[in-house]
């Protein structure tokens, strides 16, 4: 059977929820360690050029790619911690299977573990359309519990969109369109009017989870090792998902431009000012706004978005443009809409419901195989 008709455990990680590599991994990432960035990432890139040619693809995704676009997109967002995670990974991957012959066996586990349980939710975040659900829980994963939040959405997205119009100076913070809904504004103000989103940077969907499962966790873990976000943030991430530093005010073609990973924010020298970086070629009349400057308009102390979020929200645009990923997600999406029959309701961005997309528009093939693993005779091993 192969890896990308397997059922089973599409649910589930594999690699990354393994005892003995989650010890190793957390020992050569840790801060305290021997070796630097630098030093992890040319030993990673060792591997994947010794391990190249035996690496095949999960989900028609090729291994190399995703393993490498995970360093290679956490360098382009300027984030050290990610490039650290990344690498050590790797590392850890080939290392536990040199001994049976089964380092492309671990590897493309690895790399399965990151396209279902990393790119996929966070991709698909952007493009489903929000359920009724999504607006009326929010998790916890306290204690790997799911709480329904008692604030109501409603709630919630009016604070949301007031605390960054105020900071933000009722502007879109990349081309300065002023806020129509928040006019008449002075004689003599500058700028154009129009309609502006309070855009979330991560979106709910990305932690939003059914109240009977609990395969979030392998979601929030990952973010958890490749960000070093805090522990409280980290702890409570749904609950941070509406506060001001998880958002920018930004016209509606900005803000659609952002959800499809189209354009990121790059850090600069300056605290809290960012370079606008295209993925792809620079849309006509967008061409002028190549920078943002993130201030406090309301002088009430709002937070300004957090760097950490906005770095991830770039590592991702990189590793989903790198790796080919985005372009294989997009068409397992846009094969259904998620009212689709055949598609299950309650988890939709699980990676089950990837694997069952795939499998249902027939892109999932007999070629795209996990390697055989050396210690399991007669057989493909399976997940």
């Amino acid at each position: 059977m192969s890896f990308d008709d397997d059922t089973s455990s599409a649910s589930t990680l594999t690699l990354l929820d393994d005892y003995a590599f989650k010890s190793d991994l957390l020992t050569m990432m840790s801060d305290t360690g021997p070796e630097t960035n630098d030093q992890l990432k040319r030993r990673a890139n060792s591997v994947l050029l010794e391990m190249g040619s035996t690496l095949t693809s999960v989900h028609e995704v090729k291994t190399f790619n995703i393993l490498d676009a995970m360093m290679e997109g956490a360098e382009k967002a300027s984030l050290s911690s990610g490039v650290r995670y990344a690498a050590a990974a790797i590392i850890v991957a080939y290392q536990k299977g040199k001994a049976s012959n089964s380092s492309a066996y671990e590897l493309t586990k690895l790399a399965r573990d990151w396209l279902l349980f990393f790119l996929w939710p966070f991709k698909k975040a952007y493009r489903a359309a929000n359920s009724p659900q999504s607006e009326i829980s929010t998790p916890s994963l306290r204690a790997s519990e799911v709480v329904a939040d008692t604030v109501p959405a409603t709630s919630r997205g009016s604070q949301f969109r007031n605390s960054i119009s105020e900071r933000d100076g009722n502007k879109c913070v990349v081309t300065g369109i002023l806020n129509i809904n928040k006019g008449p504004y002075p004689p003599g103000t500058e700028g154009s009017e129009g309609v502006l989103h309070a855009s979330h940077i991560l979106r709910r969907s990305i932690v939003q989870e059914h109240s009977r499962n609990n395969r979030i966790a392998g979601t929030i873990d990952i973010i958890k090792h490749y960000t070093k976000l805090p522990e409280d943030i980290i702890d409570d991430l749904a609950g941070i998902i509406d506060n001001p530093e998880n958002g920018m005010l930004l016209d509606p073609t900005w803000h659609g431009e952002f959800d499809s990973y189209t354009w990121c924010l790059h850090p600069t020298v300056a605290s809290h000012k960012y370079t606008v970086h295209w993925l792809r070629r620079v849309p006509l009349g967008m061409e002028a706004f190549t920078e943002v400057q993130f201030q406090d308009h309301s002088q009430n102390g709002i937070p300004l978005p957090n760097p950490t979020f906005i770095a991830l929200h770039s590592a991702v645009a990189h590793v989903l443009h790198l790796s080919g990923a985005a372009e294989v997600i997009d068409k397992v999406y846009d094969a259904f809409s998620d009212e689709g029959p055949a598609v299950r309701s309650g988890n939709r961005a699980s990676g089950e419901d990837f694997r069952i997309r795939l499998s249902l528009i027939g892109l999932t093939t007999n070629k795209h195989q996990l390697p055989t693993n050396p210690q399991v005779s007669g057989r493909v091993s399976t997940f």
